[in-house]
């Protein structure tokens, strides 16, 4: 009886968001009025799938979930996409060129160096408080389509 009452307090008093972690958070720089991308590993470490659904950053005016993805002709676009599962026992990177966070509508110019504080909200874990630097990164020149 008392493993079962340890267990089902330590349930409840449990902080939830220690089962996700987050990993190498950094974003690009970025001019003001243009977007930028966040990028971050993300290691699930409980039990069960969890879902990152939304983030939110005070200095962008529009923030959302995308994928890249191979348009055709030798043309690659990107696409908001609702959420991200991740599922128990596992981690998922969010990368240039694959799955990130856009960044989009800056209030200012995100600069080499500069650290900004993101808020990424989850189903199972809540809202977790990361911070980014700014890094720059080298761009291949390619088609894009939106």
């Amino acid at each position: 009886m008392n493993i079962l009452l340890l267990t089902v307090l330590l349930t409840i008093f449990s902080n939830p968001s220690d089962k996700i972690q987050i990993i190498d958070p950094w974003m690009r720089v970025g001019a003001e009025g243009k977007a930028t991308g966040l990028f971050f590993k993300i290691e699930n470490n409980s039990d069960k799938a969890d879902t990152l659904y939304k983030a939110e950053f005070d200095l962008a005016g529009k923030v959302e979930i995308h994928e890249t993805y191979d348009a055709g002709n030798d043309m690659m676009g990107m696409r908001e996409v609702g959420m991200i599962v991740i599922p128990a026992k596992s981690s998922f990177e969010l990368k240039p060129g694959s799955y990130h966070i856009m960044l989009m509508k800056l209030k200012q110019d995100i600069k080499k160096g500069d650290e900004g504080e993101i808020t990424l909200f989850f189903k199972q874990s809540g809202e977790i408080n990361i911070k980014a630097q700014a890094k720059e990164m080298m761009i291949k020149k390619m088609k894009h389509k939106h």
